[in-house]
C-alpha cells in the first residue's frame, strides 16, 4: 500500500479548489506471459485484472511491451554504420559520458557495463537509429536514446517509441472498457527519466518523446539538466501517453512512479545484464523462446482506496 498526495474529483465535476487531498492507493500486480508480436493487449489485461477493475481504476502499461505486441520493433543488425557515426558515438559515450559527465549517473556500473562490453559498431548503430526518431538531442543521451529500448528482445531487435501513442492509449482504453464494462483509465509509461521542476506543477522535462500535456522532450539535454540541477527537480519515469479523466500532471507522474516499482525489468535492466542472466555470450544467440522463460509484469492496476 502506498500513500501519496493528490487531488481526485468525480468525473466531469468542476474543481472547487486546488488543494490536494491525502489519498491511499492500492496496486494490483499479476504476472503475464511475454507479449509476443501480435498479442492482444486488451484481452490479456482484461483476462488478468477483470475482477480488480472498477470505474476510475488506472491501468498502467509499459510502452515497451505495447510496442513489441504491436510489432513496433527494428533489427539494428541491418543498419550500416559509417565512420562518422562511429567516431561521434565514441566521443559521446566514452568521453562525454564515460569521463566528463560520469558523476551524473545514479547507477554508473550499468552504463560502464554497456560501453565496456558492447562493441562500438552496435552502439553506433543504436545512436544512428536514434537520430531518425529523436533528432540530434537524442544522440547525446547516454542510453535509451529517443526511447528506443534494447532489453527483453531477442537477437538485435529493439523496440521503437510509439508513434501516435495518445491514439494507441485511447484505443486500448476503449477496448478494455468494452471487455470489463468499467470506465478505466490507461497510462503508458517508460523507465526513461522525466524531471519536474519542484515549484512548477504543469511542466516536466523528459528525455524522450511523450504525448502527455505539459511534458517537454529535451532528449539528452533534459538528462543533463535534470542531473546537473538535481535539487531543483523531482525525478519520475516518463508518462508516454494517458487517456482518461485528467488528474493533472503531478498526479500522473506520481502514478507512473508508483507503478514503476511493480513493473520490474524482466530479464535485465540492460541488454548486457539480460545476456548474462540468460547465460549467452552474444545477442545473436538470444531467441524469442528465451523471452518466455520468466514471468513478466507489463501491466499493473492502480486503484484509489481512500480519500482523507
Amino acid at each position: 500500500m502506498s500513500e501519496i498526495m493528490m487531488s481526485h474529483r468525480g468525473r466531469g465535476q468542476p474543481p472547487k479548489n486546488d488543494k490536494p487531498r491525502h489519498v491511499r492507493v492500492k496496486v494490483f500486480r499479476k504476472p503475464f506471459e511475454y507479449w509476443l508480436p501480435g498479442s492482444n493487449i486488451a484481452r490479456n489485461i482484461a483476462s488478468k485484472y477483470k475482477g480488480c477493475l472498477d470505474d476510475g481504476s488506472i491501468v498502467v502499461v509499459t510502452e515497451k511491451a505495447v510496442s513489441v505486441a504491436l510489432g513496433n520493433i527494428y533489427d539494428e543488425s541491418v543498419i550500416k554504420v559509417d565512420p562518422i557515426s562511429s567516431y561521434l558515438t565514441k566521443i559521446i559515450s566514452s568521453h562525454l559520458w564515460g569521463r566528463l559527465l560520469y558523476r551524473f549517473f545514479k547507477h554508473r556500473e550499468n552504463f560502464l557495463q554497456i560501453i565496456e562490453e558492447v562493441p562500438l559498431e552496435y552502439l553506433a548503430a543504436h545512436k544512428k537509429l536514434s537520430v531518425k526518431y529523436g533528432g540530434l538531442l537524442s544522440f547525446i543521451k547516454p542510453y535509451s536514446e529517443a526511447g528506443i529500448d534494447t532489453t527483453n528482445l531477442p537477437y538485435y531487435y529493439v523496440s521503437l517509441p510509439l508513434k501516435d501513442a495518445d491514439k494507441i492509449a485511447r484505443e486500448l482504453r476503449e477496448e478494455i472498457v468494452k471487455l470489463v464494462n468499467r470506465d478505466v483509465y490507461v497510462l503508458l509509461v517508460d523507465s526513461d527519466r522525466t524531471f519536474k521542476p519542484k515549484y512548477l506543477s504543469s511542466l516536466a522535462i523528459s528525455t524522450r518523446p511523450s504525448y502527455v500535456k505539459g511534458v517537454v522532450d529535451l532528449g539528452g539535454l533534459g538528462f543533463i539538466l535534470g542531473r546537473l540541477f538535481a535539487k531543483k527537480f523531482a525525478e519520475f519515469p516518463t508518462p508516454v501517453a494517458y487517456d482518461g479523466y485528467w488528474l493533472g500532471l503531478p498526479r500522473i507522474l506520481k502514478m507512473a512512479k508508483i507503478a514503476e516499482k511493480q513493473l520490474g525489468h524482466g530479464l535485465g535492466i540492460t541488454a548486457v545484464e539480460m545476456l548474462k542472466n540468460l547465460g549467452k555470450s552474444s545477442f545473436s544467440e538470444v531467441k524469442w523462446t528465451d523471452m518466455c522463460k520468466i514471468r513478466h509484469y507489463p501491466a499493473v492496476v492502480i486503484k484509489i482506496e481512500k480519500v482523507a
